[in-house]
C-alpha cells in the first residue's frame, strides 16, 4: 500500500502542467490554466479521468462540446481527440488509466 497526500503535491507544483505521480498502472498529472489559456487538439492513448478541483473549463471531444466544473468529472477513451480551454482559472487533475 502506498498513501500519496495529493493536495500537498498540487500545492507545490510550480508548473502549469505536470506529472504529479506515476504507477505502472496509471499516471496523476495536474494542469492549471489561467482564464482564456487553452490547450490544443491532441488525443492520449489510455483512458483519461479528468477531475476539476476548481474552475470552469470547455472541453472538445470529438467534436462534442462539454462544459465543466468542480462539480463533474469526464471520461474519455483511448485516442478520442479533445482540447480544452479555461474560461475562469482552472485546476485540473487528469488520471490516465
Amino acid at each position: 500500500m502506498q498513501k500519496l497526500e495529493v493536495a500537498n503535491v498540487l500545492a507545490e507544483q510550480s508548473k502549469k502542467m505536470g506529472k504529479v505521480f506515476s504507477h505502472d498502472k496509471f499516471d496523476v498529472l495536474n494542469i492549471q490554466l489561467k482564464q482564456g489559456e487553452a490547450i490544443p487538439e491532441h488525443s492520449v492513448n489510455n483512458v483519461a479521468v479528468i477531475i476539476v478541483r476548481k474552475g470552469t473549463v470547455h472541453f472538445d471531444v470529438e467534436g462534442k462540446e462539454v462544459m465543466l466544473t468542480d462539480e463533474d468529472v469526464l471520461i474519455m477513451e483511448p485516442l478520442e481527440m479533445h482540447s480544452l480551454k479555461a474560461i475562469t482559472d482552472v485546476d485540473i487533475v487528469v488520471l490516465k488509466l
